[in-house]
């Protein structure tokens, strides 16, 4: 127990290479999140893809992605975050939201959360990761 102790107290010791391993890690922290964010606008953006390649084909956005495949797009991608599928519906305009539960795991039914209740930065820890059709 005592040599528990012991590496304890010396990994706590500054040396040449826990100073690179501090330096370091705190970046690592956030990876998975940054990369689970990247994917997911990836696949969101090849979704909205055959959306409006549907929508110029038939001459309105589909009730469901299910459609899409494999005339738009080859395969439907899940949610990146909860492995089910990916939200969609199509709002009162004619247009549409495409999201992920986002990181926090919960369907805020589409809403983005913003940092400092500005409108400006995303906040990525909370809300959805949301797809909106640009507006016009």
């Amino acid at each position: 127990m005592e040599q528990a102790g012991t590496a304890v107290a010396a990994s706590l010791r500054p040396t040449l290479f826990n100073f690179f391993a501090r330096l370091l890690l705190p970046g690592l922290g956030n990876f998975a999140k940054k990369t689970a964010y990247a994917q997911n606008a990836a696949d969101l953006a090849r979704v909205a893809i055959a959306l409006e390649r549907y929508r110029l084909a038939h001459g309105e956005f589909p009730e469901s992605l299910d459609v899409l495949a494999p005339q738009f797009l080859g395969k439907i991608p899940h949610d990146i975050i909860n492995g089910g599928s990916l939200h969609y519906r199509r709002t009162g305009d004619g247009q549409y939201i495409l999201y992920s539960v986002g990181w926090n795991e919960n369907d805020d039914g589409g809403v983005v959360a913003f940092k400092n209740g500005s409108s400006a930065e995303i906040n990525p820890d909370a809300g959805d990761w949301v797809w909106r059709y640009p507006a016009k």
